[in-house]
């Protein structure tokens, strides 16, 4: 895991999915925004350099909520969340099977579900937040 000091006056950011693609670059930015920032990653791979990487499963809600604990425990209540987690299964619907379907709700839908209801947490104790 890479560890950065908190800084003063920035905002803890987490960016789920954050370890690659899209979410990796999205983590990047704020990093050099001078942003806390704490990324998900279910393999467990590192985030960019500059964020603090947690493993954890956004199809698991248990782990998502461990993985909240830790930043919280670092950083404080996160105040941005960016629902960046996803997996593509992409096939004609005719040969999709229904398990491959039932994978990509569980995680692109019902995963972001489950990182924004623990979110708004901190969002209500700080009464303020935003969802990306």
């Amino acid at each position: 895991m890479a560890d950065q000091p908190t800084t003063e006056g920035a905002r803890t950011v987490l960016v789920t999915g954050g370890n690659r693609g899209i979410g990796r670059a999205i983590a990047e930015a704020f990093v050099a925004a001078g942003d806390n920032v704490a990324v998900t990653s279910r393999s467990g791979d590192d985030g960019p350099d500059g964020a603090f990487t947690v493993q954890a499963d956004v199809t698991d809600s248990a782990s998502v909520d461990t993985a909240f604990k830790q930043i919280e425990e670092k950083f404080g209540p996160v105040e941005v969340l960016v629902a960046n987690a996803g997996v593509t299964k992409d096939t004609l619907l005719l040969r999709m099977k229904e398990a491959d379907f039932q994978d990509v709700i569980d995680t692109n839908l019902t995963g972001a579900f489950r990182v924004v209801q623990r979110a708004t947490k901190g969002f209500m104790r700080l009464k303020k937040g935003r969802i990306v």
